[in-house]
């Protein structure tokens, strides 16, 4: 039987509006925490990159942190790259990629970038000025 008045029939037109609203919050708050996780990830592989750059006589700390991103982060972060560059006095680490998107369309972009100094031998200064 159908009814005779419209104002029985009000519950199809808001959740015409109201599902699709929903379905995407709940994928941008995946996508947040996909996101957050690619970044804390890159992170970790900035700091323990950046600490193995900055030791005395360090060998190889692109292998490394090559290395160190493949076990932390894996498949986690699309086009990857890893720059270490070390200099007399600092070392410097920039990892970047992309977090996996899962809304289309997006790219969630993450960036970190740290700068140390680098372990050396100074020799002291005399107390009393040069002798």
């Amino acid at each position: 039987m159908r009814p005779d008045r419209p104002s029985e029939d009000r519950g199809s037109a808001e959740l015409v509006v109201a599902a699709p609203l929903l379905l995407f919050l709940v994928f941008f708050v995946i996508q947040m925490a996909v996101w957050m996780h690619a970044d804390h990830v890159a992170t970790s592989i900035a700091q323990r990159s950046v600490a193995a750059a900055r030791a005395a006589e360090a060998t190889d700390p692109q292998g490394y942190a090559e290395s160190v991103a493949d076990d932390l982060g894996g498949g986690l972060l699309t086009d990857r790259s890893i720059q270490v560059q070390v200099g007399a006095t600092t070392a410097r680490v920039v990892v970047s990629g992309n977090a996996p998107s899962i809304v289309p369309g997006f790219t969630w972009p993450v960036r970190h970038e740290l700068t140390a100094p680098v372990e050396r031998f100074v020799p002291p200064t005399p107390a009393g000025g040069t002798q």
